[in-house]
Formats: structure tokens, C-alpha cells, sequence
């Protein structure tokens, strides 16, 4: 699942291909053929990551947005001859030297010149948890907004803060031995600053390469609770890690230690 740090990682791989590269041949089954021609010539400015989204920026000031969302992939292949018709949600953008390839991507668009401002699902997006500086203050503001849902749901919303999923969801409350069922309105600014920065930190440790692990030991599972359900806690002698679904049917689920993360209704 592509959370903030893997489409970080990926714009930092496509970086040095593509930016001051001019595009030799794109194409793109959700695109219409006519605004896929005007992008042919145009010189890339900048790649860039906004929590899940990535922005490859033109020097007419357009951009190609694209969201990966649950199994999409997106990145470089091996430059190679021969024409090319993408299928359902596929992508092919060429430079010299390079060809970047998205398959399954479910979200793909050219956005006009300022087109980022007026997009809703951008311009409501909360900070960035790996943005050159992190505004904590602001996502905990925005999280207040929140407070009539569980923080296992709050955490996920991207106008809130932007770039976690559900693996860093899990991993953050139990590290601060916060129950997912906890309500934000329950919790106070403290709580919910220090889970935002656990958050940033998770993710920026992972930013290196390489897969990823939120626990410092190099033996056993390289996560403290995602995708263990029914296994033993690592941290307490007691717990079993137990799932629950959170959000909208058919939900996500989250992983937590009922021992290390106490219930709220105790």
C-alpha cells in the first residue's frame, strides 16, 4: 500500500530522469489523446509529493497528478522501441534516457496552469507529516475538527494531515499506547501532537529504501503490529495483537495490543 514516504521515495527516484528532460511521447487511457499531444515537448520542471499524490510539473505551468490509491504503480522502465496503446488505467511518459510506466493507476489528470489551488482533493490537503517543515500545530487544529471520530479514522484523513495510511495508523497509536477507539475529542493536544509527530518520524525513517520497518531491531518482523493479528505482542508479555474495522463499510483495518493500548470505555 503506497503511504506518503513510498510516493516520496518514488518522486526522488523519478527526479533526476525526468526534471529539465522534455517529453518525447505520452500517453494515457484516462486522458484524451488531444490534451496527451500538447504535453509532447514540454520540458519537466519539477517532481514533486504532496502526502499520496505525486505532481510532475511542466514548464507551462500544467502538472500530471497522479494517486496511486490501493494497488497502483507507477514508476521507470527500461527505454524500449515500439509503439504503445496503454490499456485501462495505464500510463507511458517518455524523455531521453528514460520511460516511466503506471499501471492500475486509478487517479491520473493534467491539471491547468494553478490547477493544484483549484482542485478540491489538493487544496484541502492538511500539511504534509514529510514536508521540509512540519506544522504540527496545524494538524493537531485540524484534527479538533475531527473530534466526534476515533483517532484510528481521524488519522487517516488527508485533509487532517497528509500522507499516512494504515500501516504508519497502526504502528503510530501503538507506539503512544493510544486505543484506536479513543475518540479525539477525548484526547488532549499533547496526545494528538505527539502522535502526529510519531507519525512524521515513522515515515521519514523509511525514507532511505529498502522495506519497511518501524522497530529498531533487525530480527523478527521489521513492524510492531501491522499485519499480526493473533500473534504476541512484541513490547508487553501478555497481549495478543487483535484487529478491528474502522471507517466506512467495508472499513480498514487497524492493528493494536489490547494490553499495551487500553480501551477507552475501561
Amino acid at each position: 500500500m503506497p503511504e506518503g514516504d513510498s510516493i516520496h521515495r518514488l518522486a526522488a527516484s523519478l527526479r533526476p530522469r525526468l526534471v529539465g528532460r522534455t517529453i518525447r511521447a505520452f500517453a494515457a487511457n484516462e486522458i484524451a489523446d488531444a490534451v496527451s499531444a500538447t504535453l509532447i515537448g514540454m520540458r519537466v520542471v519539477s517532481v514533486d509529493a504532496r502526502g499520496k499524490n505525486l505532481l510532475v510539473r511542466f514548464e507551462d505551468g500544467r502538472a500530471l497528478h497522479v494517486h496511486l490509491r490501493m494497488s497502483g504503480r507507477f514508476g521507470l522502465e527500461r527505454p524500449r522501441s515500439g509503439l504503445y496503446r496503454p490499456r485501462s488505467h495505464q500510463i507511458r511518459l517518455e524523455v531521453e534516457g528514460a520511460i516511466v510506466v503506471g499501471d492500475r493507476v486509478p487517479v491520473v489528470r493534467v491539471l491547468k496552469a494553478g490547477g493544484e489551488a483549484r482542485a478540491p482533493d489538493l487544496a484541502s490537503l492538511g500539511p504534509d507529516l514529510l514536508g521540509a517543515e512540519l506544522d504540527a500545530a496545524e494538524c493537531v487544529r485540524r484534527l479538533r475538527a475531527l473530534g466526534r471520530r476515533t483517532i484510528g479514522e481521524a488519522l487517516l484523513v488527508q485533509r487532517a494531515l497528509a500522507g499516512i495510511g494504515n500501516i504508519y495508523k497502526s504502528e503510530t497509536l501503538f507506539l503512544e499506547r493510544v486505543h484506536p477507539l479513543a475518540l479525539v475529542g477525548a484526547l488532549d493536544d499533547d496526545t494528538l501532537s505527539r502522535l502526529v509527530r510519531r507519525a512524521a518520524d515513522l515515515m521519514r525513517q523509511n525514507l532511505g529504501g529498502g522495506p519497511r520497518r518501524t522497530r529498531p531491531s533487525l530480527r523478527g518482523s521489521p513492524l510492531w503490529v501491522y499485519g499480526r493479528r493473533g500473534l504476541p505482542c512484541l513490547r508487553c508479555p501478555d497481549g495478543i495483537v487483535e484487529t478491528i474495522r474502522q471507517g466506512a463499510p467495508p472499513g480498514r483495518s487497524t492493528y493494536h495490543c489490547p494490553r499495551c493500548q487500553e480501551s477507552p470505555r475501561r
